[in-house]
């Protein structure tokens, strides 16, 4: 019987994508591919009833998912991987081709990407060429509402990967796309740090739940790049 559902939903999937499968339905066949010969509908509910949305589901903690009656370590694996999954898979698409410096919408889709199911602070430091291609890039790890890249570090990575100009980069993700008056301060040294050693800062991009932030495009905050 549940062979015979599972069938259904599939063909229904075949037939027109996720389009017209609610979050519900989704998660339902999700779970399919982690708790075999077992209605996956209860466990589905229990999440969305749990979590509040697939979103929230697919953001949660292994050991939140697996509080839940009938998600195990599988379940919970499968789900947390997803969101990783899309992102290695939209940083890999947009860098499969050279990036450069001028493509403004091209280089943001790739800064978001790589802050796409983050849960902590990280700092990111992209290096372009003498051309405005993309060369190389360095991520730092910080805390849930904290990262604190080594400045120094950041030149010398610089400065090894030969970058003519550099964006940094990093996210809020539990807040607006606002900086703080640290975010202000460190980009302006920043801009000082690279300009003494012949490395243009273009741009100060903040990644917050209301979406992607420019510092260069938004002059309030008194940085001149």
């Amino acid at each position: 019987m549940h062979e015979n559902h599972r069938a259904r939903v599939r063909e229904r999937y075949f037939a027109g994508g996720l389009e017209n499968m609610d979050d519900r339905a989704v998660l339902e066949m999700l779970l399919f591919y982690c708790i075999p010969r077992k209605d996956t509908n209860p466990a589905a509910q229990l999440l969305l009833d749990t979590f509040g949305s697939l979103s929230g589901v697919l953001e949660a903690s292994p050991d939140d998912l697996r509080s839940v009656k009938g998600i195990g370590d599988n379940a919970a694996a499968f789900l947390t991987m997803l969101p990783q999954v899309c992102k290695r898979y939209m940083t890999g698409t947009l860098t499969e081709k050279s990036l450069y410096l001028d493509d403004f919408n091209a280089v943001s889709r790739f800064v978001s990407s790589v802050f796409l199911a983050e849960k902590n602070e990280v700092f990111m430091l992209l290096c372009f060429d003498g051309a405005g291609r993309l060369t190389n890039t360095s991520e730092t790890q910080g805390e849930k509402a904290a990262v604190a890249p080594d400045l120094d570090g950041l030149l010398t990575f610089a400065e090894k990967s030969r970058a003519k100009t550099v964006i940094v980069a990093h996210n809020h993700p539990d807040g607006l796309a606002s900086p703080s008056r640290e975010d202000v301060n460190s980009t302006k040294q920043l801009i000082k740090l690279f300009s003494q050693n012949g490395i243009k800062l273009a741009d100060h991009f903040i990644q917050g739940a209301d979406g992607l932030l420019s510092m260069r495009s938004t002059e309030r905050f008194g940085v001149l790049f």
